[in-house]
């Protein structure tokens, strides 16, 4: 049968019925839809087609944006990391004294402006600006572009300056011989100080870039921003050092006149503060970069003799109350009881114009291991016999087999005059060439590092400046936790070479902020049997024909700590003991006197509250033949002479 029934199937799909009355063919309200659709109703379908289509191209745009910003970010990282890579090199070798060939130097600046300039034009594009201000996620492009452009503009700023210096201080020509050009020196101050000043832009901006929290943690832009304001520390410190010399250089090199110094060859087989013991001298004199060492002699040709009938100098009631029993302003081997080494190179100069009678411009005080790394600079030293000493043995020798060698006293300081005259000798003919010059730069830099070698000057402007850094040694009033261990010979003996030492510093934090510090001090007498009786030798024992036999040493022990400190408690060998406590330049020092017999351990433990518990512990070295073994714990070290040369 062909015939339908009206709605048959149509309604059975669910269409709705055709309208009673209806016209046969009129259309159903279901086929005006279309109609309706361009009066502005979509259907769902169709209107969800066109959001999807738009949301795609969004889509496709975003992804777009982040693969662009993606790419340039890492062509920028690669750059930057190139630069800084090369900035750490070249700063690694200015800090040893290998300062490259103009020609080298200029093409490496060459490369890392290059690098930090291309890295500075990927991170500043419009659409990594933009994105930059997006909240959050933002951040890490901000602090991305502020690095590169501090860098670029550090390189640009810089680099020219640096590459000036080179030819101004290449090592070829700043030194021959004994001579200083103090024309080159003097003419790199102003390019040092334009290079320091933008180093220190660049360190500033470092500093105020964000880390950006956990995502700059995990995007590694935190590890950035830190190993930029590290670049920027490490640079500043090498340009400080720079500046320094370039301030100071000249004057104190003669080029305003004839300078004269007292040399002073410190022996830490009879352990001081910042050494030991004076041992030898000699005066240095530097006219316009000519240096002359003359007048070496042992300590048996001390001007006014080894002990001086008046003081040479006053003291004031603080110093005095420390050290006047001691006689520092009278006794040679006392001048240097304190740490603090301008007012030791005051006390040194004011004993030798009482027992000369004529002044000099300073103090220049190092130590055998200081002379060894002469030597290792230059090649070994010949002695007026023929013997040659190398750096090797050097120390050895003149703290410790000497007095086995040599019994007789004044015999033992003439060879200690005839082995500083060698080490001078090698020095000047060590052939001055480039190469050399730089070892000497790295020796002495080592030497001043480690507290070996200090300076001090009786020209007021030049001795603020000293003060300020390692190689002017002060005891400085620096805020926060402080360690500063000294032991020194109480005896006269020469027992101190074969002291060895360890201290332990462990800090707990209080909420409050403060901090108890505990500190171990630990002494080993590694004395060996068969010592001489001058070698073993207790001076502050009046016993006839007592000889010491177990080469017991006895030490004068101090701990320097931070301002505000207070002793908590104290123990010796597990045992309660009582300290003296006093004071130096403000700061509290706590002592005691104690014995070391042959193979015997001494350990010494305080504990001590500090005002502040960190974030930094200042730590204060003594220069020792054997260097002391340092553990510290709860907190970061760093050195007291960290502040910047103004």
């Amino acid at each position: 049968m062909t015939e339908r029934t009206t709605g048959g199937t149509d309604v059975d799909r669910g269409a709705p019925a055709q309208q009673a009355g209806a016209p046969q063919g009129a259309a159903s309200p279901a086929r005006k839809l279309p109609t309706q659709a361009r009066a502005g109703q979509l259907p769902g379908r169709i209107r969800g087609r066109r959001l999807v289509t738009v949301g795609g191209a969004v889509v496709v745009i975003l992804v777009a944006v982040a693969a662009w910003i993606a790419v340039r970010g890492l062509l920028a990282r690669s750059e930057l990391e190139g630069a800084r890579a090369q900035i750490a090199q070249l700063q690694a070798a200015v800090s040893r004294g290998d300062v490259p060939e103009p020609s080298d130097l200029r093409r490496t600046m060459d490369d890392i402006a290059a690098a930090t300039s291309s890295a500075r034009s990927l991170t500043s594009d419009p659409i990594w600006s933009m994105a930059g201000h997006l909240p959050f996620a933002g951040c890490p492009l901000r602090t991305s572009a502020e690095l590169a452009t501090a860098l670029d503009g550090v390189a640009s700023g810089a680099l020219p300056s640096v590459a000036e210096l080179s030819d101004q201080l290449s090592p070829a020509t700043l030194r021959t011989g004994t001579a200083v050009n103090v024309a080159a020196l003097a003419a790199a101050r102003g390019p040092a100080e334009q290079a320091r000043a933008a180093v220190a832009a660049f360190e500033a901006s470092a500093r105020r870039a964000s880390p950006c929290g956990a995502l700059g943690r995990r995007l590694g832009v935190g590890a950035a921003q830190q190993e930029a304001v590290a670049t920027g520390e490490r640079l500043h410190g090498v340009l400080d050092t720079l500046v320094l010399a370039t301030r100071l250089g000249p004057d104190m090199l003669g080029a305003g006149g004839p300078r004269r110094y007292l040399l002073v060859v410190q022996n830490p087989s009879e352990s001081r503060a910042n050494g030991g013991i004076i041992g030898g001298f000699g005066v240095l004199t530097a006219d316009d970069g000519q240096l002359e060492l003359d007048d070496i002699s042992g300590n048996d040709a001390l001007p006014g003799t080894a002990t001086q009938t008046r003081p040479a100098a006053n003291l004031s009631p603080e110093f005095a109350a420390r050290y006047g029993s001691f006689w520092p302003a009278r006794v040679w081997a006392n001048a240097n009881l304190t740490p603090d080494y301008p007012t030791a190179g005051r006390l040194y100069s004011a004993l030798y114009r009482a027992g000369a009678g004529r002044g000099v411009d300073g103090t220049i005080s190092l130590d055998p291991t200081t002379l060894s790394y002469l030597l290792a600079a230059t090649g070994p030293a010949v002695l007026p016999d023929g013997r040659s000493v190398d750096a090797g043995e050097l120390a050895e020798l003149v703290e410790s087999r000497v007095y086995a060698e040599i019994a007789d006293v004044g015999a033992r300081d003439a060879f200690f005059a005839s082995v500083g005259e060698a080490v001078y000798q090698s020095v000047v003919t060590g052939g001055g060439s480039a190469g050399d010059t730089a070892d000497l730069m790295r020796a002495l830099a080592r030497a001043t590092r480690e507290g070996r070698l200090q300076v001090s000057s009786n020209h007021a402007d030049e001795q603020r400046v000293l003060s300020s850094t390692a190689l002017g040694g002060a005891l400085l009033d620096v805020p926060g936790p402080f360690l500063g261990v000294v032991t020194q010979n109480a005896t006269a003996s020469k027992l101190d070479y074969w002291m060895r030492r360890r201290t332990d510093y462990r800090m707990q934090r209080r909420p409050d902020g403060s901090g108890t510090a505990t500190i171990t001090v630990t002494l080993v007498n590694a004395a060996p049997e068969g010592l001489s009786d001058y070698v073993r030798n207790r001076g502050d024992v009046d016993i006839p024909g007592w000889r010491n036999e177990q080469a017991q040493n006895r030490l004068w022990l101090s701990v320097y700590t931070g301002r505000g400190s207070a002793l908590v408690d104290a123990e010796l060998d597990g045992e309660p003991v009582s300290m003296a406590v006093g004071a130096e330049l403000g700061r509290p020092v706590l002592s005691t006197y104690l014995t070391v017999d042959r193979g015997q351990t001494r350990t010494l433990r305080l504990r001590v509250l500090e005002p502040s518990s960190g974030p930094y512990l200042t730590l204060r070295s003594q220069p020792l033949t054997f260097p002391e073994h340092l553990v510290i714990e709860g907190l970061s070290i760093q050195h007291p002479w960290s502040r910047r040369v103004r």
